[in-house]
C-alpha cells in the first residue's frame, strides 16, 4: 500500500517536474505577450477617452511594471521551481486591472466583461503547468471579477447586469475548466508516451536491465568519465554456461525465468553507482566506476560461486546454471571503451575455454601474456573478503 503511495508521489512529481521545464520558457513568453496585450489595451483605452492621468491608465503602467519585474523573477531559483505560482499571480493581477476597466469604460455590457474574464481564464490555462493550478487562476479570477461587479463597481455607479454576465460567463468558465482538464490529460498521455518510448529504448524486455545500444553508451560515458577524473573502472561480461543445451532441454518460457532470476541478483548485488545491461542473448556486461581490478575480480569470484549454488525453481522442476566471467580495468593506453570491451571478451573467451564456470581478469595492454591460471588465479573466500571494494552490495558482503 505505501509503496504504491509512494510510486504514485514519485510519479506525478516527476510528471510536474517535467511540465515546469517544458513550461518554463513558453511561460515567461506568454506573460510577457499577456501583460503588454493588456496594458497597452489600457493605455490606449484611457488616451482614447481623453484622461491620460486618469485611474486606467495608471494601473495599466503598474500592470507593465508588475508583469516586467514578474518575468524577472522567473529567472530567479525560488520561482523557477514554483512555476505553478506565476498563473495564480497573473490571474489576480489582470482581474484586478479589468475590474478597473470595466470602471473607466462605464457602457461596458455583459458580453464584454464576460469576453474578458473568459480570455483571462483561458490565458492563465494556458500557462499553468497542472490542471490543478489552472482551477485555482480560474477561480480567483473569478472571485476578484465578483467582487468588482458585486461591491466596486456599484459604488463607482458603474452598473453591469450580473444575471447576464453570469449567463454568458457561465458556460464560457466551463469551457475554460474543460480545456484545462483537456490539456492536461493530453499533457499526461505524452509523458507518459515519452517515458515509455524511453523505456523501450534503453530497456531490454526479458530481464529489465539496460539493453545493448544503452549498455555500450553507459560504458563509453563511464570511461570518460574515469579518464578525465583519473578514476579508476572495471567492467565484468558475465555469460551463462550451457544457455542452447537449457533452451533445448528447459524451453524459451524456462530460460526467460532464468535470465529473469539471473538479471535480478546482479541488479541486487551490485552497487547503486553500478550499470548492469544484457549485450546478447546469453552475454551481459556490468561497468563498474570507482573499483579496481582487484574488487572486480572479487565481484566476479562470488557470483560464479553464488550462482553455481543457485537454484531457479520452474512449475515442475529446479534449475542450475553456472556462468563464466571475463573482467577487466580500464588502462592509460585505453583509446575508448572498446578497447576495454575487447580485453574484458577476451578473458571471458580464456574462461570458457578454460572450462567455465570461472572468472579471468583480462591482462594490461602492452604486458606479457600468461597462462590462465597465473592471469586470474582463483580466490580464496579471505582473500575475497580483504580485496572487497568499499560500498559494495549487501550480498557482496554477506555472501
Amino acid at each position: 500500500m505505501f509503496r504504491m503511495v509512494r510510486f504514485r508521489r514519485d510519479k506525478e512529481a516527476a510528471y510536474q517536474s517535467e511540465q515546469f521545464k517544458r513550461l518554463e520558457h513558453p511561460q515567461r513568453w506568454l506573460l510577457l505577450a499577456g501583460g503588454a496585450a493588456y496594458g497597452l489595451a489600457g493605455i490606449w483605452t484611457g488616451i482614447a477617452l481623453g484622461d491620460i492621468s486618469g485611474l486606467l491608465t495608471v494601473a495599466s503602467l503598474a500592470l507593465l511594471a508588475a508583469t516586467l519585474l514578474l518575468w524577472g523573477l522567473t529567472y530567479t531559483g525560488f520561482v523557477r521551481q514554483r512555476l505553478e505560482l506565476v498563473p495564480l499571480l497573473v490571474a489576480l493581477m489582470f482581474s484586478l486591472h479589468l475590474i478597473v476597466g470595466l470602471n473607466a469604460v462605464t457602457d461596458s455590457g455583459p458580453l464584454r466583461a464576460a469576453m474578458l474574464f473568459g480570455a483571462l481564464a483561458a490565458f492563465t490555462t494556458l500557462m499553468s503547468p497542472t490542471v490543478q493550478t489552472a482551477l485555482a487562476a480560474v477561480v480567483i479570477s473569478g472571485l476578484v471579477v465578483a467582487v468588482g461587479f458585486g461591491v466596486v463597481l456599484p459604488m463607482q455607479g458603474v452598473n453591469i447586469d450580473p444575471v447576464a454576465t453570469v449567463a454568458i460567463g457561465g458556460p464560457l468558465a466551463l469551457m475554460i475548466v474543460g480545456l484545462a482538464v483537456a490539456l492536461d490529460h493530453a499533457r499526461r498521455e505524452s509523458f507518459a508516451y515519452k517515458h515509455e518510448l524511453a523505456r523501450r529504448a534503453t530497456t531490454d524486455d526479458i530481464s529489465g536491465v539496460s539493453n545493448r545500444a544503452h549498455i555500450h553508451q553507459l560504458a563509453q560515458n563511464e570511461f570518460g568519465r574515469a579518464r578525465r577524473y583519473k578514476e579508476p573502472l572495471s567492467i565484468v561480461m558475465v555469460e551463462i554456461d550451457g544457455f542452447d543445451s537449457i533452451l533445448e532441454n528447459a524451453g524459451p518460457i524456462a530460460l526467460d525465468t532464468l535470465i529473469q532470476v539471473f538479471a535480478g541478483y546482479c541488479v541486487v548485488v551490485m552497487r547503486h553507482c553500478d550499470s548492469f545491461g544484457r549485450m546478447g542473448p546469453k552475454r551481459f556486461l556490468a561497468l563498474l566506476p570507482e573499483t579496481p581490478a582487484k574488487g572486480a575480480m572479487v565481484l566476479a569470484t562470488r557470483m560464479c560461486r553464488d550462482l553455481a549454488a543457485l537454484d531457479v525453481m520452474l512449475e515442475d522442476d529446479k534449475l542450475n546454471f553456472t556462468v563464466s566471467i571475463g573482467a577487466a580495468e580500464a588502462h592509460p593506453n585505453d583509446k575508448w571503451a572498446g578497447d576495454l570491451l575487447r580485453r574484458c571478451a577476451q578473458a571471458l573467451d580464456d574462461a570458457i575455454d578454460g572450462g567455465r564456470n570461472q572468472a579471468v581478469l583480462s591482462h594490461m595492454p602492452g604486458t606479457l601474456t600468461q597462462d590462465n591460471a597465473e592471469t586470474a588465479p582463483v580466490m580464496t573466500d579471505s582473500a575475497a573478503q580483504m580485496m572487497m571494494p568499499e560500498g559494495s552490495g549487501d550480498l557482496r558482503q554477506s555472501a
